[in-house]
């Protein structure tokens, strides 16, 4: 069965809707199927192992048990802004260790500078990532500067950035462990093309 009809479900059981509600939107057959479903992804959770938490800035604070879900996961993230500050995107791609897409969305997010909109990036991949029950997870970005002020190598001066980097600190509460990596444009291609895709629609979909 594709992983993303899966992922979808969790989504929607995440924001509260019932099974008998979902099943159908995310293409299953039936909600008989889509119960089997769950039940297999958690008897192949049992044996996954929980890791240690990541710090990231003076907010976030050790994970005392990390939630049970999908185990590990990463986060290719990118924001984009035509102005600067201007009509503003973010892409984001979530990903099993294995490379299968579990998740993928390009979304507007109004007027922003380059950098508010790499965050949001961030904060939006890492609430979904929280709404799959993802545990350890991996959040790659080619922003070096957003990058590094997540990791604490440099001062975040920017009140809005300091504002949005504690509640990137906030998420990382969520999950057991979770890491931030700066990756090469080329390596982020996907999520770049998500999110200027998402600016150059006229009406999001």
């Amino acid at each position: 069965m594709p992983m993303k009809r899966l992922t979808m479900l969790l989504v929607q059981l995440a924001r509260g809707i019932r099974l008998e509600e979902s099943w159908s939107a995310c293409g299953f057959s039936s909600a008989a199927e889509a119960s089997r479903a769950l039940e297999g992804l958690a008897r192949s959770l049992d044996s996954t192992p929980a890791g240690t938490a990541h710090r990231v800035g003076e907010g976030s604070r050790r994970a005392q048990d990390g939630p049970r879900g999908l185990g590990a996961a990463i986060l290719h993230v990118d924001g984009a802004s035509r102005g600067n500050p201007g009509p503003s995107s973010i892409g984001m791609i979530l990903r099993l260790p294995s490379g299968e897409e579990l998740y993928s969305v390009g979304k507007k997010i109004g007027r922003a500078t380059n950098n508010v909109a790499e965050y949001r990036a961030v904060i939006e991949g890492m609430k979904l990532a929280r709404e799959l029950g993802v545990r350890a997870l991996t959040v790659r970005l080619d922003s070096e500067l957003v990058m590094k002020q997540l990791t604490g190598a440099y001062r975040t001066k920017n009140a809005e950035l300091a504002s949005l980097a504690l509640e990137v600190a906030e998420l990382c509460r969520h999950f057991s462990r979770c890491s931030f990596e700066h990756v090469m444009r080329e390596e982020n291609c996907e999520a770049d093309r998500l999110a200027n895709e998402a600016l150059n629609r006229v009406i999001d979909p």
